[in-house]
């Protein structure tokens, strides 16, 4: 009993541990579809393209054309693709090291924190989606063009690329992540 006592007051005397945010974390980002098109890359998406190339791979791009067909954030600025290849070990290393990261609760256990702050809407990666109104949790993905795996192209599944869509406030920097890196900054 004077064990669990001193443990007890412990916790109660010892100071928190310091969050890495100041910020509350996010909500979830509910799905928010193109709507209308853009000729300019949207301020989050090219801060965290940027932050992630920089992690390796590239930045596979952003903008898609208005004439394209199908609804795509690619036209309004709000999709990017990191180039990472899934067969390549290194690649790989690196896509899970940011999927685990992105998707982890944080030191006050707020699940899939990192991605909640970003704004990210949804990623699909390697014949997966982590779509946010999902909680994030994996389920297998095929492109709509695709009428198997066998016969869908790499990139129609996602294995030469990771394609990350942010919210709307995701894609104008207006989550808690690109806000607090600016007062850093």
């Amino acid at each position: 009993m004077v064990l669990v006592t001193a443990a007890l007051l412990s916790c109660l005397t010892t100071p928190p541990t310091q969050a890495r945010y100041v910020m509350p974390v996010d909500g979830y980002a509910t799905y928010q579809p193109q709507k209308s098109c853009s000729t300019t890359d949207k301020p989050g998406t090219v801060a965290l393209g940027q932050w992630l190339s920089a992690r390796g791979g590239a930045h596979g791009g952003t903008l898609r054309s208005c004439r394209a067909g199908g609804r795509s954030e690619h036209k309004d600025g709000r999709a990017f693709d990191w180039t990472l290849d899934a067969t390549s070990i290194d690649d790989e290393a690196t896509a899970r090291a940011f999927i685990t990261e992105a998707f982890a609760d944080d030191e006050l256990g707020d699940t899939d924190a990192l991605a909640r702050r970003m704004g990210i809407m949804y990623v699909i990666w390697n014949d997966k989606i982590y779509s946010a109104w999902d909680g994030f949790e994996p389920r297998n993905y095929l492109n709509g063009s695709c009428r198997s795996r066998k016969t869908c192209s790499k990139t129609l599944r996602h294995r030469d690329h990771m394609h990350i869509s942010l919210s709307k406030a995701g894609a104008m920097a207006q989550t808690s992540w690109y806000v607090e890196r600016a007062a850093v900054s």
